[in-house]
């Protein structure tokens, strides 16, 4: 294995390193997996590794999945501890990061025809916190969730931080990213016969432990502010809640999600 010895934080093979802290890596299409976990993930995964980064006094520790990375093509770099911690900003106790190239972009055109039922899809809406999207990607996966569907108000799940949250579980499931949520949900229901249940503090809404979750259903979660907008709560078949004490304004969205997605795969397995 032939470990690239880094001593410049201006080398040019760190550009993308060095470019971890802004949206620049999207338009390149690639992405920073952090941490041995996520990069663990990101391995058994069919992603693309362009290169990986640690700290040379962690080399040995790292030593076989540096092998499997280097093995799938990817250069491997070993800087400093300063050369690193300059990158992120703060000190990174010898872990490692990876850089990747996106998965195909996907529409729900691209999903794959309906294999199983029931299909149990989660669709953000306007979600504009990356930690609240890694979260829910998280939780999506833990629950059996086939597919996530993100509209273009919603950071991208591969974006630095909703990637280090999703602890790497967002490369288990296919995202769709849809320029008019509400339009794409409409599609669904016309292809799937997929009912369309919305999260919302809202008028008109039922206590989820009241609602049937059978079935091929998508889940509709909303922003942190305003919620799911008025067009797609529309064209929702159902809307639920989470009924909570009075004096709490509301449950986080991704706490929410936990819940409903949690109450959806009791269905499943019924």
């Amino acid at each position: 294995m032939k470990i690239i010895d880094i001593q410049n934080i201006s080398d040019p093979r760190l550009g993308a390193y060095n470019s971890l802290k802004g949206k620049k890596l999207e338009s390149e299409g690639i992405f920073i997996a952090e941490g041995e976990k996520v990069v663990k993930c990101m391995l058994a995964s069919k992603c693309e590794i362009a290169s990986c980064l640690t700290a040379k006094g962690a080399v040995s520790r790292y030593k076989g999945l540096l092998l499997k990375i280097a093995k799938r093509g990817a250069d491997v770099f070993a800087a400093p501890d300063k050369i690193i911690e300059d990158i992120i900003g703060f000190r990174f106790h010898k872990g490692i990061m990876a850089v990747g190239r996106c998965p195909k972009k996907l529409t729900i055109s691209d999903l794959p025809e309906k294999s199983r039922s029931p299909l149990l899809l989660v669709a953000l809406n306007s979600i504009n916190d990356p930690q609240n999207v890694g979260l829910i990607a998280r939780n999506a996966a833990a629950f059996g969730a086939d597919a996530l569907i993100v509209d273009n108000a919603t950071y991208d799940p591969y974006y630095r931080k909703a990637l280090r949250v999703s602890m790497g579980t967002i490369f288990r499931i296919p995202v769709s990213y849809e320029d008019d949520l509400a339009a794409s949900l409409t599609r669904l229901k016309k292809k799937y016969g997929m009912r369309i249940i919305a999260a919302t503090l809202g008028r008109g809404a039922s206590e989820i432990s009241k609602i049937d979750l059978s079935g091929d259903i998508c889940f509709v979660f909303g922003n942190e502010d305003k919620g799911v907008s008025a067009r797609v709560l529309k064209i929702a078949d159902v809307k639920v809640r989470i009924p909570i004490l009075r004096g709490v304004d509301s449950l986080n969205v991704a706490s929410a999600s936990a819940i409903c997605l949690y109450a959806a795969s009791c269905h499943k397995t019924e």
